[in-house]
Formats: C-alpha cells, structure tokens, sequence
C-alpha cells in the first residue's frame, strides 16, 4: 500500500488516538405457476376422507429421503431436498406439525385423503383467508373445491393471472401464490414430482414417473408400473405389524434400480450424504441467531467499558471474538459445502447473494477489528440481519443448476466482487449510525472520550467505505464484460447496470466530500454513509 495515500492515512490517524488514548465505545443496536387457475381434483367426496392419522416411521423416512429423483431443471437429487422445497413452498415451514419433510411428502402421497384434509396450504391475505375459512392462516386442500368437486377460485385467478404484475394487488399477488402451492399438493398426491426411474441408454438421461411406464421397455415397464403400488403395501403392512423391514426392503430395489440404469448422472455417494447433512444442519439459519447474540452481547461489554473499565469486560468481549471467528469459519464450511453440491460458486440467485454478503460482511469486521473491537460486534449483528432477510419467505434457498446465460467465469468474478462491496459498504453506513448515536449521547463529562471514539470509528468507516467503493467500481466494471460475452453488448442501461453505476457515483461523492471545506465535518460524513 502506498505511503501517501489516503487509506494509509486514515490508518496512521487511527494509531495516533490510540497512542494519546485508548477507549472502547460502542452503541448496541438491535433491528430487532406449475399451473394457472387450472386443477383436476381428484374424486374423492368428502364423506370418504380417512379420518385415522397416520404418520410415516421417521427413520423409514430418512431413507426414503435417501432415494434420488430427478427435478425439473434436470439435477439429481436426495428426496429429502425435494421434499423440503415442497414443504417450504407449500406451508412456508422447516417442518409440519413436528414432521419432517419426508414424513410429509412421503404420507401425501400414501394417504392422501388425509392430507387432503389437513390445513397445510399457506394463506396470508386476510380477505382470501376469509374466503376461504383458514385456520390460523392455513386451509386444506379440499377447502378449494365445493361440494360438486369445482375449484371455486378458479375465476379470480384467471382474472388475476390476465392484470399485468403493476396492475396487480396484494390479494391478486397472493391469489397467484396460493393457487400455484394447490396445484403442487395436487402434483404431490398424483405423484407427478416422483421422477425416480432412469430410462436406460437415454441419450437425455431423462428419469421419469411410474405415470410414465409406457416409456420403458416390457420388462422395466412392469417394474416401474407396480413398484410403488407394491412399496406403499409394504407401508401399510409395516404400520400394522409395527415392523419396517419390508418397507426399508422394498426401497432398496428402487435404489438398485436407479444405480443400474442412472449411473452415468447419479452423484457421488458422498455428494448426496454431503447435501443431506447439509439440509438437515442448516446452517445458515441456525446462524442468523448466533450472530446476533453473540453480536449484541459483545457490543454490551464493549459499550459498559467505556464508562466503567473493567478487565472482565475485556475479557468477554475477546472470549466472544473467538466465538464468532468458529462461526465464522462455520459459515465458510456452508458455502464452500453449498459450492460443492451445486457445482457453480454460491452467489448465482438471491438467497445465495445475501448468505455470501452476510459472509463477506463479517470478514470486513474481522479485517478492520484491529482498527477497532467495536467493527467485528458491528459487523456480527449486521450479518445476522441480513441471514434473517435471506430466511424470509420470499427468498427461496434452493439449490437450482445454472441457466446458460450464467454459466461463466466473468459472472462467478463480477458477482462476487460487487456484491461482496455490499458487506464493506453496509459496515460503512452502520458504524456511521454508531457514530450517529453517540453523538447523541455526548455530553460535557463524556466529551473527550466520546470525540476520540467518534474520531477512530469514522476513519473506520471511511476506510471500509473506500473499499468497497473500489470493489463495487471493479465488479461494476467486469460486469460491463460479463454482458459483452453474454448478450454482445457492454452496456445496456437497464436497472441493474443503472443503480450498479448510482452506487459508484454516490459513494465517490461520499468519500470526496472532505474536499469541500464547509461539508468537511464528522456529522455530515456519517449521516451521508448510512444514507449511501
């Protein structure tokens, strides 16, 4: 780094306050469709509905999840992961009821009429709950059809499907959403998601459903036509003798069969025991929590020591440094697993771009925590926010294969730079908000602390600002040549090349305002960097 630049400056300027004097300050913060309007419903009539609950042997299940299908886009697969999409789609839940996924998945399609009858379907307008009777924000399947078998939201989705997206409403938005997660209990319970049989010698490789027997040769064709009828009668008879041998039986001549016939796509045996375990730990969610205790606690300590030095305080303060560094390094484990199921760097979708920002934005904290204690706490609270957003339900964390337009290099280099800026600019704005707070809380006995912590906290924040504005400018950069080898064009002006371009020329402004003598002042700088 040069001698004379500004970044080695702010550094200098860091270590000459802690010569004169060392405080910790801080300020904890706490941020506390597969169809459309088109259904066959299956004819059963609503005084046949089995009333007997029955739930699928857990352990049973987790071999079932063990089985591989094959989805829509073409990857191969644990049940177990289409199960848990299906599950989030469906109830925008981990679990159902103290069921695991493949408990549920498996029972839909054994017992169906119970799981038609049970609320499982999401609902969260108020009107279209209303409508439609639900239950703590759930209906059943065959709340959706009345007694004559008519799916009776059928008008008002194909009204809501002809509006263009800025014409529609949050009723007509959620209307769309709930029909779409009816037609995939309704593809469940047909069995259309079980696409478990490899054709053998298909140049497509292309697996199909026991719906699809007619695909296969005699021999394959009487297999794959009765083997489920024959698995879901070894269920029934292991439920009743309370034994699942037969069932565990049964599910390894499905498994011989797709190692026969698909082994020229089915993964590695410790890819799919990879992808299991990393569907059941689930790490990044677990992580969001973690993060922001142990963020919140350590800007606790961090903040009590400053108007009652205490050793201890220090003490915990690092204990919990070390804490978040093996959450740290747990986060990594997540995506590099993540990177190596899915075979392409993990940052190609939404969900994927905030767990690696999250990641990102504490390995800016970890690098600046020399500057400051205060950066790392910041940063950790900061990554537990954006894991909380990356868990909403509007972001979906599937593990989907590339589309050809992104199956490139630039992309992998482009998005992992620009959108890593984000986790240095967000540490920006939010030690501009620390400093916002203190400023605040400045009075006459607390002054001289106060102004010398307001001092090393901004030449942190410009310093982090600085680089992720190099970053975003890079990144924004690279995506000129991403664009060029995708669409033969290096610029085309549209939103995301637009606001990538408002972020360089915002945060430049930022950075240069210490040029002009009267917009040269603390108060200014940070208010600008939480706005930025």
């Amino acid at each position: 780094m040069m001698k004379k630049s500004r970044f080695t400056t702010l550094r200098n300027n860091i270590k000459k306050l802690r010569t004169s004097k060392t405080v910790v300050v801080g300020a904890i913060i706490l941020f506390s469709s597969l169809f459309s309007g088109k259904i066959i419903a299956q004819h059963h009539g609503h005084e046949n509905i089995n009333k007997e609950e029955i739930v699928i042997n857990k352990e049973h299940a987790d071999l079932f999840g063990r089985i591989l299908v094959q989805d829509n886009g073409g990857r191969i697969k644990p049940i177990q992961t289409l199960a848990s999409e299906i599950l989030r789609k469906v109830a925008k839940q981990e679990e159902f009821n103290g069921q695991q996924p493949t408990q549920v998945f498996l029972g839909m399609m054994y017992n169906p009429s119970q799981w038609q009858s049970t609320p499982l379907i999401k609902v969260s307008n108020p009107e279209l709950e209303e409508k439609l009777g639900a239950k703590e924000h759930y209906v059943s399947f065959m709340d959706f059809f009345d007694e004559k078998f008519n799916y009776i939201i059928t008008d008002e989705v194909r009204a809501a499907i002809r509006k263009k997206p800025a014409e529609q409403n949050k009723y007509d938005k959620e209307l769309i959403k709930v029909d779409e997660r009816v037609n995939i209990c309704y593809l469940v319970f047909q069995g259309e998601f079980l696409r478990i049989f490899p054709k053998n010698n298909d140049p497509n490789n292309t697996w199909f459903t026991h719906l699809n027997y007619q695909q296969f040769t005699n021999e394959d064709s009487v297999f794959v036509k009765g083997i489920l009828s024959m698995y879901f009668s070894s269920i029934e008879h292991s439920i009743k003798q309370n034994d699942w041998k037969l069932a565990n039986n049964t599910l390894k001549y499905i498994a011989d069969y797709q190692h026969k016939f698909g082994a020229k796509v089915i993964p590695e045996q410790s890819k799919i025991d990879i992808e299991i375990i990393y569907n059941e730990v689930n790490i990044f969610k677990k992580l969001f929590m973690y993060y922001g205790l142990v963020g919140l606690l350590m800007l606790f300590f961090l903040f009590a020591d400053i108007f009652s030095a205490k050793k201890w305080k220090k003490v915990a303060a690092k204990t919990l440094t070390y804490l978040l560094f093996i959450l740290f390094l747990f986060h990594s484990s997540g995506l590099i697993t993540r990177w190596y199921i899915s075979g392409h760097a993990p940052w190609s979708n939404g969900y994927e771009s905030m767990i690696y920002i999250a990641w990102v934005t504490l390995l800016a904290g970890f690098i600046f925590s020399k500057q400051s204690k205060m950066t790392i706490a910041a940063t950790a609270v900061l990554s537990s926010l954006i894991l909380m957003v990356a868990h909403l339900n509007f972001m979906d964390p599937e593990i989907t294969p590339l589309v050809p337009v992104l199956k490139s290099y630039w992309l992998m280099i482009h998005v992992a730079i620009i959108t890593g800026s984000y986790g240095f600019l967000g540490l920006g704005a939010l030690l501009g908000f620390m400093n916002l707070v203190l400023m605040i809380f400045k009075s006459a006995k607390n002054k001289e602390v106060v102004n010398d912590k307001l001092k090393e906290l901004t030449y942190i924040a410009e310093m982090t600002i600085t680089v992720g504005l190099f970053m975003a400018a890079i990144g924004t950069f690279l995506g000129g040549v991403w664009a060029n080898e995708s669409w033969g064009r290096y610029w085309g002006w549209d939103p995301k090349e637009t606001w990538a371009l408002v972020i360089v020329l915002i945060y430049a402004m930022i950075l240069h305002l210490r040029f002009i003598p009267k917009a040269n002042n603390k108060f200014l700088f940070n208010l600008l960097a939480v706005l930025g």
